[in-house]
């Protein structure tokens, strides 16, 4: 699946006509047609109900809807994200813990570091071994913190 398919679904499912969803997004109606055919057939449901007037989201496509929005965000968030990393507006924060330490002090210290706007902090489950074998090759240690109790 790849992201152009969740973008034609979600203007298909805001607009309940293929017609209008492919004028929408710039390309003939046919090809648009495949490609939501497609993606049913690769998730194995049924994503809309064909009217002779228009489309009706199942409810398998009322899911698949807030999920794509969601993916989709997540995307745009990141893009955005990785373009203030390279312009050094933002700033990449690794930390790797052992799983106990997520249920003592980790969280309190994660939540106030993310209000931080030009922050973005990325947790990484590791056990004590592999935060070992990290801090001895070097890897990401200009940005990372390695926490944990022995």
């Amino acid at each position: 699946m790849e992201l152009r398919h969740l973008r034609y679904f979600i203007v298909v499912a805001q607009e309940l006509n293929m017609t209008r969803a492919a004028e929408k997004l710039f390309i003939s109606q046919p090809p648009l047609t495949r490609q939501i055919k497609q993606l049913e057939e690769e998730l194995g449901v049924q994503l809309f109900i064909r009217k002779p007037r228009g489309l009706e989201l199942t409810q398998s496509g009322l899911y698949f809807l807030q999920q794509a929005d969601a993916i989709l965000e997540k995307v745009n968030a990141t893009i955005e994200g990785t373009r203030q990393v390279a312009q050094h507006h933002k700033s990449v924060l690794s930390i790797g813990f052992v799983p106990s330490v997520f249920y003592e002090e980790l969280p309190l210290i994660v939540r106030r570091l993310r209000r931080n706007k030009n922050l973005e902090v990325v947790l990484h489950d590791l056990k004590a071994q592999e935060q070992i074998e990290a801090l001895k090759s070097g890897r990401e240690l200009s940005s990372s913190l390695v926490y944990g109790r022995r």
